[in-house]
C-alpha cells in the first residue's frame, strides 16, 4: 500500500491508546509502519534494481524481527537525548520494542493485499505471494482512518470504553472492508472461470481498480497470449471481454532478454510477462512488459512502470 495508508494505520494504532505506553509512542508506531520501505532507495539504481529489491529483504520474515529491534534501540536513544534535565522521563525499551513489532508487522500485511505482491520468505526463497484484494491507493481506507483519527482527537478528552474508541472502530471497519474486497476478488475469478468454462485459461488474475471497489480488471493466461476482461458487480457479477489480445512473444526473445541482468531481474518480478522485438540493421531491441500494468505498450498505465527496454548490438 502507499505511504499515506501505512502512516494512517500507524497513527490509528497509536490513537487506540498504544501511544500512551511510552514517550514518543505514536512516532514509534508511525515510523515502524513505514520502516520496511527503506528499500525504496533501490530506485536510485534504476527500474531493474527496484523490481529486484522492492518488497524483498526489508519485507521478509527476518526483517519483521530485525527492524523492530533496531528501531527500539534508536527510539530509546532519542528519548534519552530529548529528556528534560531534572525530570524522571525514563524511556521504556520494552514498550518501544512492542510498538515497533506491531508497527512493522502491519506493513508487509498491507503490502500483500495488492497485485504487486510480497516476498515473505526473503532472503531464503525469492517467491512472490499475491492476494489481489485492494488497489495500492484506496480512498475508502484513507477516509475511514482519517475520520477515526479526527474523532479520536476529540474523544481524547472523554473517558470512553475500549469498544467505543473511534480509532479502534475505524481499524475494525478497515479489516471488514479488506475481507469484503478479498471476497469480491474471489467472486470475480469465479465469474471469469464460469464464463470461460469452454476454453479455460491457465491462470486468472482479478485486479482491483482505482476508486471503484466493485470492479475487477481480469488478466487470463492462455499459454501463448493473454486475454483481458472486466467483472462488474451486480446481481449477479457480469463478465465482459476486452478486445485486447497480448501475444507473449517468442521463447527466443525471453532467452535473449535473460542474457542481461536487467532482463533477468524483470522476469523474476513479472507475473504476466510478454516480449516485443524490434529489429534494425545494427541493433535489436527487446521490450519486456507485464500485462498486470501494461495492457499495451502504447498506453502504459503508470508512465514506464512495468516496462524494461533492452538493446543488443548486432554484428
Amino acid at each position: 500500500m502507499d505511504p499515506i495508508c501505512h502512516t494512517l494505520v500507524g497513527a490509528s494504532l497509536g490513537a487506540t491508546g498504544l501511544e500512551k505506553k511510552t514517550r514518543f509512542g505514536r512516532a514509534t508506531l508511525i515510523i515502524a509502519a513505514n520502516l520496511p520501505d527503506i528499500d525504496v532507495v533501490s530506485a536510485f539504481w534504476g527500474e531493474a534494481a527496484t523490481v529486484a529489491f522492492r518488497r524483498g529483504l526489508t519485507h521478509g520474515l527476518p526483517a519483521l524481527f530485525i527492524l523492530p529491534v533496531l528501531l527500539a534501540v534508536a527510539m530509546t536513544l532519542v528519548s534519552r537525548l530529548r529528556a528534560k534535565p531534572g525530570t524522571h522521563q525514563q524511556p521504556s525499551f520494552r514498550w518501544f520494542l512492542v510498538l515497533s513489532l506491531i508497527g512493522v508487522a502491519t506493513h508487509p500485511v498491507l503490502d500483500s493485499l495488492n497485485t504487486y505482491g510480497m516476498r515473505w520468505l526473503m532472503p531464503f526463497v525469492d517467491r512472490w505471494f499475491y492476494l489481489d484484494t485492494l488497489f495500492i491507493i484506496d480512498w475508502v481506507v484513507w477516509l475511514a482512518l482519517l475520520i477515526g483519527l479526527l474523532l479520536a482527537g476529540r474523544a481524547a478528552r472523554t473517558a470512553l470504553r475500549w469498544y467505543r474508541q473511534p480509532a479502534l472502530l475505524a481499524l475494525t471497519f478497515v479489516l471488514c472492508y479488506i475481507f469484503v474486497n478479498f471476497s469480491i476478488t474471489q467472486l470475480a475469478e469465479q465469474a471469469t472461470l464460469e464464463e470461460t468454462v469452454s476454453n479455460p485459461p491457465r491462470r486468472v488474475m482479478a485486479s482491483p481498480v482505482a476508486l471503484n471497489f466493485l470492479v475487477r480488471n481480469i488478466v487470463l493466461d492462455y499459454g501463448t497470449e493473454y486475454r483481458l476482461g472486466t467483472v462488474r458487480f451486480g446481481l449477479p457479477p457480469r463478465f465482459e471481454w476486452d478486445e485486447t489480445v497480448i501475444a507473449k512473444g517468442s521463447a527466443a526473445a525471453f532467452e535473449r532478454a535473460g542474457q542481461q541482468r536487467q532482463g533477468r531481474r524483470f522476469l523474476g518480478w513479472a507475473r504476466f510477462p510478454y516480449a516485443v522485438v524490434e529489429e534494425s540493421d545494427d541493433e535489436t531491441t527487446v521490450i519486456l512488459a507485464d500485462a498486470r500494468y501494461v495492457p499495451e505498450l502504447a498506453n502504459p498505465r503508470f508512465d514506464n512502470f512495468g516496462i524494461v527496454v533492452l538493446k543488443f548490438s548486432e554484428p
